[in-house]
């Protein structure tokens, strides 16, 4: 017997979220595992050996480049058809749509790709040079609205203190995640610091140990 903490329906069977409200469920007593901070392996020290593709793999497992890879080429062939509908003039005033609509369609693409690559590029640098720290999962949800090659991704968010302050972060896989990343046992952080005025410094970007990419 499982019970959603969030609304209270009851469940015969576990699941990992519950149908009423969404709300991730927390695993029966027998299915928990039992780690301790002592006995988990700790991340090599940086810099950290990571293979060239794990970058593509990332991206691979994301479904905003792979929409923009998709919507890019006809941005190409709108803008192609239309500038020369527009240069034959007598068609103008159809290329001339065509051709805006393929302009902003494939800057668009153009711009998505550039900016979930720059996601990944920083979940590398995160894999490569980050900090290590101790932390918890506080949800596990897998998120039924986005569909990547046949799966459902799942997100994860974490918890963690840096000198003394808490900050909390979410990771994206397509692998469904591991007994021991349910919500409670201790897992490691790696982050980056960006410092501020006053020597204040703040995470940036987090990426539990165990999933396949992830975003602060």
């Amino acid at each position: 017997m499982a019970t959603c903490p969030w609304c209270g329906t009851d469940y015969t069977s576990f699941q990992s979220n519950c149908d009423k409200c969404g709300g991730s469920l927390p695993l029966p007593a027998d299915m928990v595992p039992t780690p301790s901070a002592e006995s988990l392996a700790a991340p090599p020290l940086p810099p950290r050996n990571v293979p060239c593709q794990v970058m593509w793999h990332i991206l691979s497992t994301d479904g905003w480049p792979i929409a923009a890879l998709v919507f890019s080429p006809w941005g190409f062939v709108f803008g192609v058809v239309g500038t020369a509908l527009t240069i034959s003039i007598v068609a103008a005033f159809v290329g001339l749509p065509f051709a805006e609509l393929g302009g902003l369609v494939l800057s668009a693409g153009v711009a998505l790709l550039a900016w979930r690559y720059q996601m990944a590029h920083r979940t590398v640098e995160v894999l490569e040079h980050g900090e290590a720290t101790l932390g918890e999962n506080v949800s596990v949800r897998q998120n039924y609205q986005v569909r990547v090659n046949g799966r459902y991704p799942w997100t994860l968010q974490h918890r963690y203190q840096v000198l003394g302050r808490e900050y909390a972060g979410r990771v994206t896989t397509a692998s469904r995640p591991h007994l021991s990343e349910q919500p409670g046992p201790p897992v490691y952080v790696l982050h980056t610091r960006v410092i501020l005025v006053g020597a204040r410094s703040i995470p940036v970007h987090t990426v539990t140990m165990g999933c396949d990419q992830g975003t602060s």
